[in-house]
Parts: C-alpha cells; sequence; structure tokens
C-alpha cells in the first residue's frame, strides 16, 4: 500500500518561497506530533503497544529486572528488548536505568 500525500499551498506561503527560495515544512500526526503514540504530552505510550504492555507488567513489579527477563516475557531479542528499554528510560516514561542491563520502574 502506497501512502498519498496532496498539499495545497495558499497564495502567501507561494509568494514567500518565491521570495525566500525555501520553504521549511513540519509534518505532525493528527494526535499532536512525535514519535510514540498516546495523547499529546501525556507521557504514556499508546494502550495495547509493546511499550504500554512492558510498563504495565514493569509496575506489577517488586524490585529490579533485567533485559533477559525481558526476552523471555515478550518473546524479543536481547537487542530488540535492549533497545525498548534504553528508549523508555531515557523518555518521559516511569523506566530507571539502574546499571547496565538492569532497569526498574518507579519515579
Amino acid at each position: 500500500m502506497t501512502a498519498k500525500l496532496t498539499i495545497a499551498l495558499s497564495d502567501e506561503v507561494l509568494d514567500a518561497l518565491k521570495a525566500n527560495k525555501t520553504l521549511t515544512i513540519r509534518i505532525e500526526t493528527a494526535r499532536g506530533g512525535g514519535s510514540g503514540g498516546g495523547s499529546a504530552g501525556s507521557g504514556e505510550p499508546r494502550a495495547g503497544s509493546l511499550p504500554a504492555r512492558l510498563i504495565d507488567w514493569a509496575k506489577s513489579r517488586k524490585g529490579t529486572f533485567g533485559t533477559s527477563e525481558i526476552t523471555k516475557k515478550f518473546k524479543l531479542s536481547r537487542a530488540h528488548a535492549s533497545m525498548l528499554l534504553s528508549r523508555l528510560a531515557s523518555g518521559p516514561y516511569p523506566i530507571q536505568r539502574k546499571r547496565r542491563g538492569v532497569y526498574a520502574y518507579g519515579g
């Protein structure tokens, strides 16, 4: 399936383009843009997504968990689990990196 994009520019935009010879366009989604999903600014991933399921699973645990537990629980490769945990730990999510390969839930 191919995506089709139609852009309609006003006369003012075309005049600015002719005058400046450059135009910057930023494409955003209807839900607020940015990667991820969820509501704009909510700090939560889209419900049912892998990041959301991982956060829910981590919330119910006490203590720390490792990359190896994520690979087994969610049937992911080590690299995928490591990337996912790293992304969650560096973002606005309640997953914290304790040390290499060890993470915990909480703020």
